[in-house]
């Protein structure tokens, strides 16, 4: 995917500089909490570091971090 958003770096509720282990990170959080809020995995193209963000935290006006999304669950 690429599509470009921005995130506050604060709002992660994860992140790890290998995609596999954030996506692993992801996976459990949404099992140890059922929400209906989908999940992003995305990476910041600047540090390279993935991060896992709920994707309601999606700012709208363009300020944060900008993130590409790597992947949704």
């Amino acid at each position: 995917m690429n599509e470009a958003v921005f995130f506050n770096p604060g709002d992660a509720i994860a992140s790890s500089h290998d995609f596999k282990e954030a996506r692993r990170s992801a996976q459990i959080i949404k099992a140890e909490r059922p929400t209906g809020r989908q999940i992003v995995i995305a990476k910041n193209d600047k540090s390279g570091i993935y991060a896992v963000y709920y994707a309601d935290k999606m700012q709208e006006d363009q300020t944060g971090t900008a993130y590409h999304i790597e992947d949704k669950l």
